[in-house]
């Protein structure tokens, strides 16, 4: 199933790592979606996301819709089998969701159904929590409920920083990633449901 065509949509570091193992295990990347690049700093300079500045590295078509919920036509034209996404930043519609003849999958830095949302890695930090982990999941509307394909836990410590704890866990979500999707671009990975009673949001 190497050939099956891959949307990847990510922006924050967190996804860099992700596109980059995806890239080096030859895995068939026909477009990389992320945010538009953005001025920064007080020069106010035009900033690409680091995932933009690898897929061009690459030779990966990059699409940069401002707000994706109006403009995704291009996504659905590539037909992908598979769409994998990691700290995108925008919520996708469900027209995107339903696209892939896989569906879509997310790496989310927390061991759901715990830290739902935008800043899981903050969060744990920040209740003092003494490990945390990633979690490979599909995406549905609702708000990182889909069923779980698996997870892995990494330890918090004491002179973690958001940055630093952000930066294991993407090599973490990469290589998990890695380690499954063969079977779910071959129908063959779990479906675990997620225990409602157990959800918690950052």
């Amino acid at each position: 199933m190497e050939n099956s065509r891959i949307i990847f949509m990510g922006t924050a570091t967190f996804s860099q790592a992700v596109l980059e193992k995806l890239i080096e295990k030859k895995y068939n990347i026909v477009l990389v979606v992320t945010q538009p690049d953005r001025k920064v700093g007080r020069k106010k300079e035009v900033k690409m996301p680091e995932v933009k500045e690898v897929a061009l590295a690459h030779g990966i078509p990059v699409f940069q819709p401002n707000r994706i919920k109006e403009d995704y036509q291009l996504i659905i034209d590539e037909k992908a089998d598979l769409i994998i996404t990691a700290a995108y930043g925008q919520l996708i519609p469900q027209v995107v969701l339903d696209a892939p003849r896989l569906g879509c999958v997310n790496v989310h830095a927390s061991l759901l159904p715990k830290y739902r949302g935008g800043a899981p890695v903050h969060q744990a930090i920040i209740d003092g929590n003494d490990h945390t982990g990633v979690t490979i999941m599909y995406m549905v509307k609702k708000m990182d409920a889909g069923d779980m394909i698996a997870s892995k836990k990494e330890p918090i410590y004491s002179e973690d920083t958001v940055g630093s704890l952000y930066e294991r866990l993407s090599h973490v979500g990469a290589e998990l990633l890695m380690e499954v999707l063969p079977s779910i671009l071959d129908g063959t990975n779990p479906h675990i449901q997620q225990d409602e009673s157990q959800v918690t949001y950052a």
